[in-house]
């Protein structure tokens, strides 16, 4: 019998304190200095960013993630604001909630960051407590580096229970170039790459032949975010395409979660790939608006509107 579904998303991952700072010039280089004309603290990772903006276009989200002990509280208060369920969040005893300082120009952006508490989140992932959590959930979203021993396994059980999986595993080199996390992508209903990482698991540098790489190595259901160029799909054995979304660019950090959230937006609706793609786009494309990942967000309201704008 299948699991009963209290949440539409739980949102898995890395959870951290975003430092962004933006309107620079340039980015400097190693022993010179630069000032911000903008600045702004706000909860980021992609896990974060995603489950927020998803709550904000109205659906039941859960995250699932590991905060410190001291800093956490604000962490928690900051995704209450935004609507996100909390009571899953587990404190670690001795580290801080991780942080990362984003400095940003309006083509091009750095990241330094501690990973902090989320060290645990392998461990939480364990425990019987969170894998209910999962299976209670429609549709569950990994914005995490996989583990091939842990996730693989997990993936597999959470769709014999019904739930929709998808995975962003951000810009890790290593794991990207490992061909033996594959099996982990073939247990995932979609994988959310962007161009660079596109790239370092296929060693193409064209959409099309990403794509047809991936298709190739049995990676069927790809969403790659292309930045300025807008997005490709592959879906089974078909590609689909879609421009830019035209935005005044404030700042591009978490532009890709927010893609990632508006695409499971549209599958939580059953939207057809092509008007998928085209949600995610524009997510992406909106939350640039705005430093950090959340502020810049669209409201259901916003996305209908700029969905008439750039119809499928």
């Amino acid at each position: 019998m299948p699991d009963r579904k209290i949440w539409d998303v739980v949102v898995v991952g890395d959870l951290f304190i975003d430092e962004v700072l933006s309107d620079l010039n340039t980015l400097t280089k190693l022993g010179e200095e630069a000032f911000a004309r903008k600045f702004r603290r706000e909860i980021g990772g992609g896990a974060a960013i995603t489950a927020c903006g998803l709550a904000k276009l109205g659906w039941r989200v859960a995250v699932l993630g590991v905060v410190g002990r001291e800093d956490g509280l604000w962490v928690v208060r900051r995704f209450m604001d935004a609507g996100v369920e909390t009571a899953f969040l587990e404190n670690h005893p001795d580290e801080p909630t991780a942080l990362t300082v984003s400095v940003s120009t309006r083509e091009d952006r750095a990241f330094f960051s501690y990973y902090g508490a989320n060290e645990r989140l392998s461990s939480l992932l364990k425990e019987p407590n969170a894998k209910k959590l999962m299976a209670a959930a429609r549709h569950v979203h990994f914005a995490c580096t996989p583990d091939r021993q842990l996730h693989a396994g997990l993936l597999h059980s959470l769709r014999n229970r019904h739930c929709h999986v998808s995975l962003d595993v951000g810009g890790h080199e290593s794991w990207l170039m490992d061909a033996r996390n594959l099996e982990i992508l073939h247990d995932a209903n979609r994988f959310f790459p962007n161009w660079r990482e596109g790239e370092l698991m296929t060693g193409e540098s064209e959409p099309h032949k990403i794509l047809r790489a991936m298709h190739d190595k049995g990676v069927t259901a790809v969403a790659l975010k292309l930045g300025g160029k807008g997005a490709a799909l592959l879906w089974r054995n078909k590609e689909f395409r879609c421009d830019p979304f035209p935005v005044a660019n404030v700042d591009t950090t978490g532009a890709g979660d927010c893609f990632d959230a508006g695409f499971i937006h549209g599958l939580l609706q059953e939207a057809s790939p092509e008007e998928c793609l085209e949600m995610a786009n524009i997510c992406g494309a909106l939350s640039t608006r705005a430093l950090g990942g959340i502020a810049g967000f669209p409201t259901l309201s916003e996305l209908k509107a700029a969905l008439v704008r750039s119809p499928v």
